[in-house]
C-alpha cells in the first residue's frame, strides 16, 4: 500500500502569516541591509573568493615585464535551517476572551523572527574578535579584528599595514588614532590602500559620547574648545542588537557592502494544521539564511571588553 503524505490533505499555508510578517517587517527596524548585500540563494551554500591587487608599475626597459596577481582567501557559507512551533487546545481557542488565541498568536511568531534574524546579522559585531564559523568559514582561519592578518602574496611583510584590532576606549584621541590606522591599511602587495572610515559603530551605550567626538564644532575634550578635525567626519550606526557596551569601530560603508553579505535561502514562511486526534491547533514556523564575511579591511575594531 502507498504510503500518504498527510500534510498534503491537512496542512495549508496560512495568509494570514503573510500579511502579518509584512506589516511587522514595515514597523520594525531592519538592520540587516545596513550592513550587508542581501541575496537569495537556491544552494546549500555559497562560496566567495577573491584575488589580491597586482604590483606597483615598473619603469619601461625597452620591453614589457609581465606581473600577476595571487589568489587570496575564501569563505563559504552553509545556510542553517531556523524553526519554531507553537500548539494549542481547542478550547482554549474557543473560549479565549481576549481574542490573542485567534489571532494575535501568529504575530508573536513573526515578531520572534524577525528578533531572531536581526540577531544573527549582529554577529559580524558580538563576534568580531573571535572565529565566529557559525554561519560561514574564512580560509584565513582568523578573526576579523586581528593584529596578525596575513596576505597570500610571496614576499610581502605583514609588519605594518595588516593590523585592524585596539583596546582602546572610544575618545577623541583613539578615534583619530585609529581612523589614521586605516587610512594605512596594506593591500596583498602590501601597499596602502587609504581606506576612510566613513561610519562609526558604536553600542547604544556610546551613541552620545560618539555624537560629541564627531559632531561638536570644538576638540569635547579640550577646555579651550580647539576646533574639532573629527566634526562631520563620520556617520553613526547603532546596532540594537550589539551585546557590548564597550566595543566599538570604523567601517568603510562601500567595503563593508562588497564584502558583508546575507544570503536569504528560504524566507520565514507559516503552517498550520489541526490534528485529528486531540483537536489541537498546531502552528510552525520555517527559515534558512546565512551570511559571510570574506575580507577585513573594510573595518578597523576596538575590542575594550
Amino acid at each position: 500500500m502507498a504510503e500518504m503524505d498527510w500534510g498534503s490533505f491537512l496542512t495549508l499555508l496560512d495568509r494570514r502569516y503573510s500579511v502579518i510578517y509584512d506589516e511587522q517587517m514595515a514597523s520594525t527596524v531592519d538592520q540587516l541591509p545596513m550592513w550587508y548585500s542581501m541575496e537569495t540563494s537556491d544552494s546549500f551554500e555559497e562560496r566567495r573568493g577573491s584575488v589580491g591587487a597586482l604590483p606597483i608599475w615598473s619603469a619601461f626597459g625597452g620591453s614589457l615585464t609581465y606581473s600577476q596577481f595571487y589568489e587570496q582567501y575564501n569563505a563559504t557559507a552553509t545556510h542553517v535551517e531556523f524553526t519554531q512551533a507553537l500548539r494549542w487546545t481547542r478550547r482554549l481557542t474557543a473560549d479565549d476572551q481576549t481574542g490573542i488565541m485567534r489571532g494575535d498568536r501568529y504575530r508573536k511568531m513573526t515578531d520572534s523572527v524577525i528578533v531572531t534574524r536581526q540577531t544573527h546579522g549582529a554577529r559580524l559585531w558580538n563576534f568580531m574578535n573571535s572565529n565566529d564559523t557559525y554561519f560561514y568559514s574564512r580560509s584565513e582561519g582568523l578573526p576579523l579584528a586581528s593584529d596578525s592578518h596575513t596576505t597570500r602574496t610571496p614576499g610581502v611583510s605583514t609588519t605594518t599595514g595588516f593590523d585592524n584590532l585596539t583596546t582602546a576606549n572610544l575618545s577623541q584621541t583613539s578615534f583619530r588614532a585609529e581612523r589614521q590606522k586605516m587610512r594605512r591599511f596594506a593591500n596583498s602587495e602590501g601597499h596602502i590602500c587609504n581606506v576612510i572610515g566613513n561610519v562609526l559603530i558604536v553600542p547604544i551605550e556610546l551613541q552620545e559620547r560618539g555624537m560629541e567626538i564627531t559632531l561638536s564644532p570644538g576638540d569635547p575634550d579640550n577646555a579651550r574648545r580647539t576646533m574639532n578635525p573629527e566634526q562631520n567626519s563620520v556617520t553613526i550606526e547603532v546596532p540594537l542588537y550589539m551585546t557590548s557596551a564597550v566595543n566599538w569601530g570604523l567601517v568603510n560603508k562601500p567595503l563593508m557592502k562588497e564584502n558583508c553579505v546575507g544570503f536569504d535561502h528560504t524566507k520565514p514562511d507559516f503552517k498550520s494544521v489541526m490534528d485529528f486526534e486531540t483537536f489541537q491547533l498546531k502552528v510552525s514556523g520555517y527559515g534558512r539564511w546565512s551570511y559571510m564575511v570574506f575580507d577585513w579591511r573594510f573595518v578597523d575594531w576596538a575590542q575594550v571588553g
